[in-house]
């Protein structure tokens, strides 16, 4: 799963991406995006490792792509977005915290204005997109008349009138027939956005109810690179002091993938302990399939246990003498946490 960093110049982004991925701010970054890919904080990986003496763990991941800022009316920005269109999600770092060193380039704070600046530059690259698109059937149809050519233009010019409105394509209702038609588009508009507060440490417990469309998550940078900094036990006392749990960084992790509707399945032995990514609402056939295409063209069966059943047993040995095992066909639909066992014949 890719998740574009976004948002304007001196939001934080960068230092953001920094802590997330650990490399460092000095890095050169140039126009082009970064790419970083990090793993998605997971408890029960590091208790199934010890459970099983596994010799190796691999925890779920999720790839960062940090974009470049966007400047309001900038070819720059246009491309980058452009070029931003393989991510699956976007977040949107909003600048919230005050800090006269650091430079503002709208000279006030406004994170309802600074969202839709950005906002009208997703808008504004799905357009360019489109456009483009019409010219070039407008040619084709010179030539040749196909009525799919006709739908695909009827569609693009109510899109782009939609666009035009200031709605996302995400507002639009679309058929099956016409989702399939502007799926290789890969519309900005269309993917799922959340938005980062980057806020002042005595904002992070409030609320910003200014975005009814989208969820937000709020993150002090500025106090998260102090907590890099301190020992486990300063830590645990640090986030006392902010009447918080855990850092923010591992919370605005979990929140992104949560927010793509991932979950996680596990498979474990002494080899290997490994979190596995699939989309909600995935078939056992299918998760298997995610390990190998073999394991779902081979499908059998599955064996499933729950984490938190197998942990409250003790160990895989007690669980099946409590009858906590049970087997799975291709159909059933696979649930976070699920500890699972392919069988299949190739």
């Amino acid at each position: 799963m890719k998740a574009g960093i976004v948002g304007l110049e001196f939001a934080g982004k960068k230092s953001l991406f920094s802590l997330l991925t650990g490399i460092g701010e000095d890095h050169p970054s140039g126009k082009k995006k970064e790419i970083a890919a990090i793993n998605v904080p997971d408890d029960r990986v590091d208790f199934l490792t010890r459970l099983y003496d596994s010799k190796k763990k691999v925890y779920s991941q999720i790839e960062f792509d940090l974009i470049p800022s966007i400047k309001k009316e900038s070819k720059d920005t246009n491309q980058a977005l452009i070029e931003a269109k393989e991510v699956d999600l976007f977040a949107v770092v909003l600048r919230q915290f005050k800090d006269e060193n650091v430079f503002h380039p709208l000279e006030s704070i406004d994170l309802v204005r600074d969202f839709d600046i950005i906002k009208n530059e997703f808008i504004l690259a799905d357009l360019i997109q489109i456009e483009n698109r019409l010219e070039r059937i407008e040619k084709q149809l010179k030539t040749i008349k196909k009525d799919l050519l006709i739908k695909e233009k009827d569609l693009l010019i109510r899109l782009k009138e939609k666009l035009e409105a200031g709605i996302f394509l995400n507002k639009v209702e679309i058929n099956e027939d016409e989702s399939r038609l502007v799926r290789g588009f890969k519309m900005l508009t269309l993917k799922p956005i959340f938005i980062i507060i980057n806020c002042d440490e005595d904002k992070l417990n409030d609320r910003f109810d200014l975005f009814e469309d989208h969820k937000t998550i709020n993150i002090s940078v500025k106090i998260e690179n102090e907590i890099q900094q301190l020992e486990e036990e300063e830590r645990k006392e640090f986030f006392h002091s902010l009447n918080i749990e855990e850092a923010s960084l591992d919370r605005l992790i979990k929140f992104t993938y949560n927010y793509a509707d991932l979950l996680s399945y596990l498979t474990a032995g002494e080899k290997e302990t490994h979190s596995w990514t699939i989309q909600n609402g995935m078939t056992a056939s299918q998760a298997a399939g995610v390990i190998h295409s073999d394991f779902e063209k081979g499908f059998i069966r599955a064996e499933v246990i729950h984490f938190d059943d197998l942990k409250k047993a003790g160990s895989e040995a007690e669980a099946k003498k409590q009858g906590l095992y049970r087997l799975e066909g291709k159909d059933y639909i696979v649930k976070d946490g699920d500890v699972i066992i392919f069988r299949f014949n190739v």
